[in-house]
């Protein structure tokens, strides 16, 4: 015992600093290697998991086409199109194993069956599956992005780790440079343990504090190099956090938000418009005889109109506005610190501008052109909570439907008319 305590005592500190320098290398490079390992294969999975999802909404596109093409087209061209979809179908059975996936029930191999079973209530049964299994490769996809984004954040914390051990066991080498070197060291270290990766606020704001601090203190050439190389991670933490809130928040087919944002952004303003004695109103907005539209030009005709309604109703929106597809041909606007007549305004202009713009085939709509209804209600001159704010709104939707649509209507005109006697 005594023996060992002579020996560690006779180490030098250069010594020692050179152990453990070459331990925490050997400590480094296996970790590194191990990391782009991981991260490799991650990487892949995510690839492999991300061109399943595209080819399989890709696949559901052609089946839906292939569908209306059995009504529509001469059989020796559906049967030709039946045929390349079979061998579409085939791969991506292939190419889903190979992602992990678990593939939707198969369907017999021979063409023959194939066309014959791809009719009637088996091609929907079949539809149904498929989007079952598109929503499974979306949420693998979506996980496996996670995953890798949480590797990345552990090597960055494994390489901190390392080299603040490092630097405590070299502190008294590096007495000259301290003030450039520690102390950078353990600010940097401070600003790590307040990042939370649950939370994307704090990796942005943490990156903003390390451009602070490198710009406003002298740093030594190896403490910048750290803190930039860390700024990058933080940077594609962020950006791949801000990708996957992005898919989580939006409609696939109109890019506008999603009724599950929607929802919580108007419990959120009416709670705070309940604090602050302060006002909210909702459009709901419907177009006018879009089932005709679909029946008679086919769907994606239909979701053409939808993207241009969308991108018209987003380019009249303000900055705080929520505009949000609520679900089919219908269509949220939520309008924040807001009361019926600036609500009413929005709201017609909007109503002018749709019936103005040019949409395909709408000479073949009832009145000649692609219109839409609105009804509007505004908390808490309409409404008392948030859920009778939408059917309020629905309500005075209904009514403009119902007097010849093409129209807005605010909840409060439709109080009033009926207040009136006879």
């Amino acid at each position: 015992m005594d023996s060992t305590r002579y020996t560690i005592k006779k180490i030098s500190p250069l010594q020692a600093i050179v152990f453990t320098g070459t331990i925490s290398l050997l400590i480094i490079i296996a970790g590194t290697a191990g990391f782009f390992v991981t991260q490799h294969n991650l990487q892949i999975q995510v690839e492999k998991k991300q061109a399943c999802y595209l080819d399989l909404v890709d696949f559901r596109g052609k089946l839906m086409e292939l569908g209306f093409s059995r009504n529509v087209e001469p059989l020796p061209s559906v049967d030709r199109n039946s045929e390349v979809l079979h061998l579409t179908y085939e791969k991506l059975l292939v190419q889903m194993q190979q992602a992990g996936l678990e593939h939707f029930a198969s369907i017999p191999a021979a063409n023959e069956n194939w066309q014959a079973q791809l009719t009637g209530k088996n091609l929907e049964l079949f539809k149904l599956e498929l989007d079952k299994n598109i929503e499974k490769a979306k949420i693998a996809s979506k996980d496996a992005a996670v995953k890798l984004v949480v590797i990345n954040e552990f090597f960055l914390f494994f390489i901190l780790a390392v080299l603040l051990t490092l630097s405590i066991t070299a502190g008294w080498l590096l007495h000259n440079n301290y003030r450039q070197t520690l102390i950078p060291l353990a600010q940097l270290v401070g600003q790590l343990k307040l990042l939370n990766r649950n939370i994307p606020e704090s990796i942005h704001d943490t990156a903003e504090e390390m451009k602070k601090e490198l710009t406003e203190t002298e740093h030594s050439s190896d403490i910048t190099q750290i803190t930039k190389s860390i700024m990058s991670f933080c940077g594609d933490i962020e950006a791949k956090n801000k990708k996957l809130d992005e898919i989580y928040i939006r409609d696939e087919k109109t890019n506008l938000y999603n009724y599950r944002h929607f929802k919580e952004h108007l419990i959120i303003d009416v709670e705070r418009a309940k604090r602050l004695n302060d006002r909210v109103s909702l459009a709901m907005i419907d177009i006018d005889h879009f089932k005709l539209y679909n029946d008679t030009n086919g769907h994606l005709s239909g979701d053409k109109a939808l993207k241009i309604l969308a991108n018209i109703i987003s380019s009249q929106c303000r900055a705080y506005d929520v505009p949000a597809r609520f679900g089919g041909d219908e269509f949220a606007l939520l309008f924040p610190k807001t009361g019926t007549a600036t609500a009413s305004d929005i709201a017609e202009r909007l109503r002018k501008i749709i019936s103005d713009e040019p949409f395909l085939h709408e000479e073949g709509q009832p009145v000649g052109e692609f219109t839409v209804s609105i009804g509007i209600a505004t908390f808490p001159d309409d409404a008392h909570d948030w859920a009778t704010l939408i059917s309020n709104a629905d309500r005075a939707l209904y009514k403009a439907k119902a007097e010849g649509r093409n129209k807005v209507v605010f909840f409060a005109s439709m109080e009033e008319t009926q207040s009136i006697p006879g």
